[in-house]
């Protein structure tokens, strides 16, 4: 039997006394919006590797309690590769539900981290002081970097209390057709169901294991026993209708958002053009952030899934009329 690396995640904020050092720190935060499924990770990575921008890796969630520690000692990479043998050693190489890579310093939503301190996936009143917090430390150990790059697509929708609190905040939108964004959502959930989800449950997991999560364990639970019993083809049509709506109601919140947001606040870019160019878009996302921009190109590996599912054959137009209707 393989022994488990033990990861040594923070139980404590090691952090606290280092804290007061980094308050006067300015957040300048950009944030990436758009619909799950979208194409966010791999926008995020583009502009990570494009800009001096801190950034939230999965080493920066899963040890944020140790972040200035680790800083000041210099023992992040000693996290790090404790983090990725921890990964192999659990035999998690990619997210599961996508194929997208997983290591230490793989890019990751803020939202599991707000949920953790927070309960809420979504920036708010309660979590406002964390976000600073969170900013503010990615900027302290994260050197020569000019502003914040946050990703979350729960907060899509939320941009106008966004910028209550951060009024110099910017907005890089990314849209992709209403039927991939479908299609990518339908085959991450029937992935979903395929078998244990252990990198999902080391992000929701607060230090108290299953108990964090349990009443989304046990709905997984009963998701995975119905499509054992009827099949992936019976369950991603049962599953379909359901996304449809609720791709239909984020595509309508996306664009009334973008288009109440001031001019000089955000862009928008299309995932075809980012996949087609990725360096030609992130030339255009450097006037909207005002900072320099490295051509990385040669860093960016483009991974995407283009196989409609059966389920989706000839659903397009049923699809479009939700998104019309959704939008009346």
């Amino acid at each position: 039997m393989t022994c488990i690396t033990e990861p040594n995640f923070p139980s404590t904020n090691e952090d606290a006394s280092q804290l007061e050092a980094i308050r006067a720190l300015p957040v300048r935060p950009v944030f990436i919006m758009g619909l799950h499924r979208s194409g966010t990770t791999f926008l995020y990575d583009c502009i990570a590797k494009s800009f001096p921008v801190a950034h939230l890796s999965l080493y920066h969630l899963l040890y944020f309690d140790r972040l200035l520690v680790n800083k000041e000692r210099g023992s992040e990479q000693q996290d790090r590769d404790l983090l990725n043998r921890y990964f192999a050693d659990k035999g998690i190489s990619d997210r599961n539900i996508d194929g997208t890579h997983i290591n230490a310093d793989a890019v990751e939503e803020y939202g599991f981290l707000l949920r953790k301190k927070s309960g809420s996936f979504k920036l708010n009143d309660h979590n406002a002081d964390f976000f600073a917090l969170l900013c503010q430390k990615l900027l302290a150990v994260q050197d020569e970097t000019m502003a914040v790059l946050m990703k979350n697509p729960w907060d899509t929708g939320n941009a106008k209390r966004i910028l209550s609190y951060y009024p110099d905040a910017r907005f890089i939108y990314i849209s992709r057709e209403p039927i991939a964004v479908l299609n990518s959502m339908l085959n991450a959930f029937l992935s979903y169901l395929e078998g244990p989800q252990d990198y999902l449950e080391i992000l929701l997991n607060d230090g108290n294991g299953r108990s964090s999560y349990r009443s989304g364990y046990i709905l997984w639970m009963a998701l995975r026993g119905l499509r054992k019993l009827v099949g992936p083809k019976i369950t991603a049509r049962l599953a379909r209708g359901l996304l449809a709506k609720n791709v239909a109601h984020q595509v309508t919140v996306y664009r009334q958002e973008l288009r109440d947001l001031p001019a000089n606040r955000a862009i928008e870019v299309e995932y075809s053009a980012l996949i087609d160019n990725p360096s030609a878009v992130m030339k255009t996302i450097a006037s909207l952030v005002n900072l320099p921009h490295s051509d990385s190109e040669q860093n960016i590996k483009v991974t995407q899934r283009s196989n409609l599912n059966p389920a989706l054959m000839n659903y397009e137009e049923k699809l479009n009329q939700l998104v019309d209707t959704a939008a009346s």
